[in-house]
This record gives structure tokens, sequence and C-alpha cells, in this order.
């Protein structure tokens, strides 16, 4: 009965089920559970899950991927003067962890089809100070691991993997995560599976693992306070999203919920601002962990989901001059974490989707997102990646989650070749 006041939605963390809400219910509701919002059994379950699925030796859990980005940097002892490489086309929580050590960010253009890295830009931008390459699997497309594995072996740089995005993405039917020395992944809540903030760092090297396992068992567990409020998120989201047109009180909810501090956001304005978040790293908390538990069984079913969505779209857009379909390579298994296109004017998509009651996603909005980041501040040179700012300037997401219906892929697809 609901249904109608909902909307088809990219965000507003898509992969939350009721299990989720219940799981965060009994830590906010039942008292007996109190005790247990930092310490756990669940965390060290997640780690063991993990190293199941991608079949690895080391996965040391943190209260967020850049969390688990900023432990990597420091147990490598990437120091002032070291130059980190990463992609434009990203989230400005890794050039904050990079500015953090005292290293400079510096940017690599990607592809226009595929929205990764171009292994071809890469050597041009290596100097002496190059200690790292991070490389970002975006929207669970896998990169070219291939060449880009050359590259960092030619000039012994680490390969640190960006699997934020790509959980269960494979290149050459390995799992992305297992060609670096050492990968993060997150679980954000619009990720691959959603436990409102968390992390994980990989690798299969026994030196480094133990080193980024000794870092987090020395740190704290973030606040009790900070735990409720990322608990309350998959409540309030959830109610939200079944009332979110219906006089327009879930919209209401959501943003009385965020701007009054109820819950957390995915960025503090800090960040945005290119400060560095407080209390970083920290370890994962038990009650998050819990729910990371019970989604990362989902990850291989919520993945199939977001490929034949995929797939529908593929069959039903209509390519011209006005939207390109992205690209994945023939050695790749994509996940489609969002179907992304590039729309000759986004913001009139976007606006045209929204009136017919379907949010549409604009991430990256701009080469370092989201669109409130200072690039200067960020160290990017405008003009430095123009790929990458023509992409950041017309991608639109398309949402792929397990919400999504055949009649919504449709309704979809009549706005886009309608536009």
């Amino acid at each position: 009965m609901f249904k109608i006041f909902q909307p088809i939605a990219s965000a507003f963390a898509p992969n939350y089920i009721w299990k989720d809400v219940l799981i965060a219910s009994s830590y906010l509701f039942l008292p007996w559970n109190w005790t247990k919002f930092q310490k756990g059994k669940y965390r060290r379950r997640l780690e063991r899950k993990f190293c199941e699925f991608l079949d690895c030796r080391w996965a040391i859990s943190f209260d967020s991927g850049r969390s688990g980005f900023a432990a990597i940097l420091e147990c490598l002892k990437i120091n002032k003067g070291d130059e980190v490489l990463l992609q434009a086309f990203t989230t400005v929580a890794l050039p904050n962890a990079i500015r953090r050590r005292g290293a400079k960010p510096i940017y690599l253009d990607i592809k226009e089809d595929t929205y990764n890295i171009n292994p071809e830009k890469i050597e041009e931008k290596i100097t002496p100070k190059t200690k790292v390459l991070v490389v970002q699997h975006t929207f669970g497309n896998p990169a070219e691991m291939d060449e880009i594995m050359k590259i960092t072996k030619k000039h012994n740089l680490y390969l640190i993997e960006d699997c934020a995005h790509s959980l269960g993405a494979e290149y050459q039917r390995k799992k992305t995560g297992m060609f670096g020395d050492v990968a993060f992944f997150s679980f954000g809540r619009d990720k691959v599976i959603s436990s409102v903030s968390g992390g994980m760092v990989v690798t299969n090297n026994s030196e480094l693992g133990r080193k980024i396992k000794e870092l987090k068992n020395k740190i704290s567990y973030p606040r009790k306070s900070l735990i409720v409020k990322q608990l309350l998120h998959p409540l309030v989201t959830c109610f939200s999203l079944k009332i979110y047109y219906f006089f327009n009180a879930g919209k209401v909810l959501m943003y009385l919920a965020s701007n009054s501090e109820i819950i957390t956001r995915a960025y503090t304005k800090k960040e945005k601002k290119c400060g560095q978040p407080e209390n970083s790293p920290q370890k994962m908390p038990n009650a998050l962990a819990e729910i990371a538990c019970h989604q990362i069984k989902l990850t291989n079913k919520f993945n199939e989901h977001r490929r034949d969505v995929a797939k529908l779209y593929e069959e039903k857009l209509i390519a011209d001059q006005n939207i390109v379909l992205p690209k994945t390579t023939a050695k790749s298994k994509n996940i489609f974490l969002w179907y992304t296109i590039l729309a000759e004017n986004k913001k009139a998509l976007i606006k045209k989707a929204s009136a017919r009651n379907i949010i549409l996603g604009d991430w990256f909005p701009q080469v370092v997102g989201p669109m409130e980041v200072d690039l200067v501040k960020a160290g990017y040179q405008k003009g430095s990646c123009p790929v990458a700012e023509k992409v950041s300037s017309r991608c639109v997401n398309l949402p792929t989650h397990h919400r999504i219906s055949i009649n919504d892929v449709e309704k979809i697809v009549k706005v886009v070749n309608d536009y």
C-alpha cells in the first residue's frame, strides 16, 4: 500500500532490508544489548567471513573504508614529501588521508568508457618521490589490472586497490582486492553491502597484515553516541522511504534527521572542506559488524540482481549523441554498483526524472566529490585531467539495487530515452 509513496532512487542506503532494521533496533531498544555497541563477537566473525569470501589471509576491520586507507598509508610509512598516484573522478576521503600523512596526491586521468584509471597516463606522472599507486574499481567495474601491475612492478611501487565499489567484482576470474599489495573495502550506506559505516582492509602479505592488525588493536572504538546515530540510520531511512511522497512527510523527515544530526552524514563538513576526520582510524563497532555479517551473506544475490538490471538497461537504452553507455572489458565481471551513463545535459535529465518520482544519482559530481569540495585544497589542478572533468560533468547513476524491479527499469528507461 505504501509503494505509491516511494521514489525510485539510486541512493538512500538502498541495500537495507527489514532484518537490518531489526538488528539495529535490537541494539537501540533492548537494554541487555547496550553493553555490546562496541565490543562483541561480530567484528571477528565479519573478518572471518571476509577471508572466506575473498580467499585471502588477512582481513582487518575498521570503522570506515577511509579509516582502512589511512591505516594502510601509515603502515606503508608514507610520509612528508612522498607522492601517491590516484585517479581523478574519486572521493575527497582519499586525498584527505594522503595529505594527512604529509604526502601529495597526484591525479591521473581516466578512460571515458570505463570510468577507471587510464594505464597509458600512469608512467608520465611517476617521479623519484612516487611511492604508491591507488587503483579504483569505479562503480564495480574492474580496472585493467594486467597493464597496471606491470607498471607498478617496473617502478617498484606499492599497489593499493580501492574496492569501495567492487566487492564481488572479478578480473580474469579473480576477485578485486586480490591483485595489489593491499586493498580496502567500504560498507558505507550506498556501497555493495551497507552497515551505515564500516570498512575492511585485506592483504595476502603477512608482514603488512600483522602491522595493520597491530595498529588496529591500539586504536579505540567510536563513541557510543555516534554508534547510536549510525544505528538510527536504517530505521529513519527505511521508514522515510515508505512515506517519502505522502505529503512529502518522508522527505521532510530525512531532511530534519540529517540536519539536526539525529543520523550521521556520509561526509562531515570538515571533510568536505578537506579537513581531517576526527579520531580516525577507529575499530569497527560490534553493532555495525552484525549488520555487515548479515549483508555479506547476500553479496552474491545482490550482485546478480545488479547485473540482471544492468543487462536490461543495456538492451533497452538508446545510445545516441545525448547518451553514452558504459563499457566493461572482456576480462572483467562488472557488478554495476550503479549503471552509470553519460548524458549531454545531466541536470535536465535528473530534473525530468525527479518530476516522475525517480531520483537518479549524480556521483561523482566533480573530479573530487562531493560537490562542496574545494579542488584546490584537495590538490587538484583544473584542466589536468580533462576526461575526468568531462565525465563528472555528464555522469548520471541509474539504480541497480535489489529494490529495483523490471517495472522500475521500464520507467527509468522511458525517461532516459525520451530525454
